[in-house]
């Protein structure tokens, strides 16, 4: 494999609040999931609009692909080095909590009479391919690790990607994005099967608002400082005000409409315009460390179920009074923040190091994570 140089460090401030949006991001899914079993009562979390961490996520993620594989638009090998790196990166935490998520599986099948799930779902669910694996429906059709229907997307988004990386980098990205873009108008037009029905949902175009804010901050776009607060403010209102009854906007993950790219996903784009493309910004000294929780937040998206399992086990015989809940939530979103973290340095990352040495055989490895 040709041995690619690693990208200039340009912007890396700017990289370091995106890891920022990251660690948030991720902590929004996990208060919201949190509230499940262990209710937050001080105030309305729904008002938080929690749920659109996952936009915020895809948001990201079209940037952070256009800008770390720089070095591979229209390089000989560039395709097979991002696809190799995006595995990498994904696959071998997904596939582990899957694997964990079969073994349990398989303790509870042996002691009750639930059954183990089907070969078509284990097989769908390992190679990221929609299937209604949870008995849910068509319109939901989520892998056996609940979260993992956001990787579908992810991976799809990657394919795609992967197909058009021989272009230069504007045309690689125009491209991509008017196949998205096709794809949307194609399932949106037509009554299509899964996988299809699935991949083909306007959320998909979350990913190309992201490529294109790429491709601004690269071209040097800046925003002045007040016009970039007032698109994060526009962001946040768009965000967090709008009346999802009067649009016929369902709050829950499997919703994948344009109403939701109107509102979490608008809501993200602003967000992740002002953080990208204003000029000047910098990350205050006390946030500077949430930018290492950043690095973590994919450990902390795929195992916080597990963790939560945890604590049920061992709050399971305990009682507290009611106006404990509160703390109570708290200390479990934070504990499982904690937990994810130390997972990802102690187990992950050394994990990554040593498949990727394995695996890759450039002596300077590019970043793409």
């Amino acid at each position: 494999m040709k041995n690619f140089k690693e990208a200039p460090a340009a912007g890396a401030q700017r990289l370091d609040v995106l890891q920022v949006m990251r660690a948030v991001a991720a902590t929004m899914i996990v208060a919201l999931h949190a509230d499940v079993n262990w209710q937050f009562t001080l105030f309305p979390l729904h008002l938080l609009r929690l749920g659109g961490g996952v936009d915020l996520f895809f948001v990201i993620s079209g940037f952070v692909i256009v800008y770390a594989s720089r070095p591979y638009f229209a390089a000989p090998g560039g395709r097979s080095a991002f696809l190799l790196r995006r595995f990498l990166r994904i696959v071998p935490l997904y596939w582990f909590v899957l694997t964990l998520r079969l073994a349990m599986a398989a303790s509870v099948t042996l002691i009750s009479a639930k059954a183990f799930p089907p070969l078509q779902s284990i097989l769908t669910s390992y190679l990221f391919i929609p299937y209604d694996s949870m008995g849910y429906g068509d319109a939901y059709p989520f892998p056996l690790i609940d979260l993992g229907w956001t990787l579908n997307y992810e991976m799809f988004f990657y394919i795609v990607f992967a197909v058009f990386i021989f272009l230069p980098l504007e045309r690689a990205v125009f491209t991509t994005a008017a196949v998205l873009f096709t794809a949307v108008m194609v399932g949106f037009t037509f009554d299509l099967g899964l996988p299809f029905s699935f991949w083909f949902q306007p959320i998909i175009l979350e990913f190309v608002a992201g490529m294109f804010i790429a491709v601004l901050f690269l071209r040097g776009v800046r925003l002045p400082p007040l016009l970039g607060l007032a698109t994060a403010l526009c962001g946040l209102a768009i965000w967090m005000l709008t009346d999802l009854s009067r649009i016929g906007f369902q709050c829950d993950p499997g919703c994948y409409s344009f109403s939701r790219l109107l509102v979490f996903g608008g809501g993200a784009i602003l967000l992740m315009a002002a953080a990208t493309l204003t000029r000047n910004i910098s990350l205050p000294r006390f946030a500077q460390p949430l930018a290492k929780l950043g690095d973590s937040s994919y450990a902390l998206y795929l195992l916080h179920p597990f963790i939560f399992r945890g604590f049920k086990i061992a709050l399971g015989g305990v009682t507290y009074p009611p106006e404990w809940s509160n703390v109570v939530y708290l200390v479990i979103v934070v504990s499982t923040v904690a937990i994810a973290h130390a997972f990802h340095v102690l187990v992950e990352t050394p994990a990554n190091i040593w498949l990727r040495d394995r695996l890759i055989t450039s002596p300077r490895k590019v970043a793409v994570s």
